[in-house]
């Protein structure tokens, strides 16, 4: 049986703690109580009048791999597993007041995982169990309204949903231990993302965490004032699936992950293992593009303002796709041609000193990438353009090869 402090990300844990203390969360989980209570078990009754429920003897290789996840996570409590005729690989858990925990999985994730794959997926969604992470239901607890408003604050309902990836993380580590490895856990993702077996194509797992460094080379971005529910990264509840294999190959190395299998501690320690993972979960948060009122957040899109246009009229002529590409970056209705260019341009010399100072370095880097966007907006990035962002990578006290990077991210994400 494994430690649960093995396998629980940092992150999960310190968040939980935090989130349970806050007035909003605990009157959004009082009403999510009332509302709920007197209904009884209605995700299990409506899976036994449309699905399938998996017993021993209908299905003893499930079985046998359910029995195998729980005595490896020391859960003793009952579970349930359901099959969905449906054509998508895919799996959930549901936990009531009272009653099993309930595992369903679709016809198609039955059908093509393999044993281990499937012991992946069954310990993942046990260690939501494990780690009781329905204690604050998501994505309700965060939206939760009366008339009144919203029960909790915009920065409570970015913590929320950071936990909820916080958490996926964890489970995640819970089925990779249940699998007895890396690889077929990182399969069984790279199938619940393309929805293909890999008797169809061969899984590389190297060009498809690379997807994260190109995500680095993609702000998000909309032509418009943001719907945020529905375009910012950071109200998603798990973690893009490149970034869940990087994490688990992360585990895979640590560590945390050998005394779970009972061997010699070796690899890298704990503080490095989650120093990679939640460097990597920083790709879904928050940053200066959405944030219109933190005093840092202000100054960094100054200077990507400032940037911008002098990267575009770089060339002598600023392209509307350029200027286009600028106004999706900082959700703004018009970005128009200043009348006073050399103004822009002094005030970007200001904003570059000024930024150098009060900037960590990873927001430099940013700005730096976001304004090399706009310069590549046309389909062509001018000699004086790239001359002209190399400045700016200066000013900001970036590397040149930032640019370099993130022209090459986006041409070619998966080379």
């Amino acid at each position: 049986m494994v430690e649960r402090t093995d396998i629980q990300s940092r992150r999960d844990r310190t968040l939980r703690d935090e989130l349970v203390d806050d007035w909003g969360v605990k009157h959004a989980l009082r009403k999510i109580a009332e509302r709920s209570s007197g209904f009884g078990l209605r995700t299990r009754r409506r899976l036994l009048t449309n699905a399938l429920r998996l017993t021993r003897t209908i299905a003893p290789a499930a079985h046998h791999a359910l029995g195998a996840c729980r005595e490896t996570l020391g859960f003793d409590g009952p579970v349930e597993i359901y099959v969905k005729p449906e054509p998508e690989i895919q799996a959930f858990c549901a936990l009531s007041v009272s009653g099993p925990v309930i595992i369903g999985v679709s016809s198609r994730l039955l059908e093509t995982f393999t044993d281990d794959e499937l012991r992946f997926v069954l310990g993942h969604e046990i260690g939501h169990a494990l780690f009781d992470h329905f204690g604050i239901p998501m994505p309700s607890t965060a939206t939760l309204e009366d008339v009144g408003g919203k029960f909790v604050t915009r920065p409570v309902a970015l913590k929320l949903y950071l936990w909820c990836r916080a958490a996926e993380v964890s489970a995640d580590r819970a089925g990779v231990v249940c699998a007895g490895g890396v690889e077929p856990a990182a399969h069984a993702l790279f199938k619940i993302a393309s929805g293909l077996a890999s008797t169809v194509i061969q899984p590389d797992l190297g060009a498809f965490t690379s997807q994260v460094d190109a995500l680095l080379a993609a702000p998000a971005a909309c032509a418009d004032e943001r719907d945020e529910e529905h375009t910012l990264d950071c109200f998603d509840t798990h973690p893009y699936s490149p970034l869940r294999v990087r994490a688990l190959l992360a585990f895979g190395s640590s560590q945390a992950f050998q005394r779970a299998l009972g061997r010699p501690a070796d690899g890298i320690d704990n503080d490095e293992l989650e120093r990679v993972v939640e460097t990597d979960l920083r790709v879904m948060e928050p940053t200066y593009l959405e944030d219109k009122t933190d005093e840092q957040s202000l100054l960094m899109r100054r200077v990507l303002y400032c940037a911008g246009v002098c990267v575009a009229a770089a060339n002598g002529e600023i392209a509307p796709s350029e200027l286009r590409a600028l106004r999706a970056l900082l959700g703004a209705r018009s970005v128009d041609v200043p009348d006073d260019l050399d103004a822009v341009r002094r005030e970007l010399t200001e904003k570059l000193r000024e930024a150098r100072d009060k900037v960590p370095f990873a927001g430099r880097a940013q700005i730096v990438q976001h304004a090399t966007i706009v310069a590549a907006a046309d389909g062509d990035v001018d000699p004086s353009e790239l001359e002209q962002l190399g400045a700016i990578a200066e000013g900001l006290g970036v590397d040149q090869a930032v640019v370099d990077q993130t022209l090459a991210g986006a041409a070619a994400p998966m080379d």
